[in-house]
């Protein structure tokens, strides 16, 4: 993130240091001498990677993540000047606290391991409110074990759209409350993987988020390793 210049920073207004480079937009909407399918790739996995240390371990997310805020250059203070990203205007971010940011992995962490029973039931759970029936939080939980079962070989990152239209309407069908955290932290993953995917087809993104539910789990003190067959897929 850019420097805050916090003499010129209050409440309303948020200042920040000015930063030079292209917009990620540039390197999304072609591939050339200047933008080459290495330095994508490279970006992908940058882009990705700080999405998920915000979403997992540092409880901060940038609430505004488009490629229009995401300045790259080059670090030159570094050997071999790797690429860098800047993300820029972070005037909206979520910041849970513990307490919500602990729930908040249990839930992204079973849908990545595509436990949707256990996602559904602690969306129940952590609901301020729920005023479905006994029936329908049953119902619920079990529509969400149907979306991830459906869902195949994918993974809730790769279709994460998918997931919250259907998870929406079950909500709404079967009357649960869905927290604000949840629904912007899945929209800051699947801003990110559509822009990952765009630079990087081939990109293996499970392979960047478990280590970081794994780390997350551990730094809260959870349970719960992913079962066998997701280590075997893909």
């Amino acid at each position: 993130f850019p420097e805050p210049l916090m003499s010129l920073t209050s409440r309303e207004v948020l200042v920040e240091r000015f930063v030079e480079g292209e917009p990620m937009l540039n390197y999304v909407l072609k591939e050339d001498e200047h933008h080459s399918k290495k330095d994508r790739e490279e970006l992908a996995t940058i882009g990705l990677k700080t999405v998920m240390e915000m979403i997992f371990l540092h409880d901060f997310v940038h609430a505004d993540l488009h490629p229009g805020n995401m300045i790259v250059d080059r670090n030159k203070a570094i050997r071999g000047n790797p690429l860098r990203v800047h993300m820029i205007d972070c005037g909206l971010t979520v910041e849970l606290g513990e307490h919500d940011h602990v729930n908040l992995v249990k839930i992204l962490g079973s849908l990545i391991k595509r436990d949707g029973y256990g996602a559904g039931a602690l969306m129940v759970g952590t609901a301020t409110k729920c005023q479905g029936t006994e029936l329908d939080v049953e119902l619920f939980c079990k529509g969400i074990e149907k979306i991830c079962v459906d869902d195949g070989e994918n993974n809730f990152l790769e279709s994460v759209g998918d997931y919250i239209t259907d998870i929406c309407y079950l909500a709404c069908k079967h009357k649960v409350k869905l927290e604000a955290a949840f629904i912007n932290a899945a929209l800051a993953c699947e801003i990110m993987e559509g822009l990952a995917s765009s630079l990087y087809p081939d990109m293996k993104v499970q392979s960047v988020a478990l280590p970081m539910v794994l780390k997350a789990e551990m730094m809260h003190g959870l349970k719960g390793l992913p079962s066998p067959k997701f280590w075997s897929s893909k």
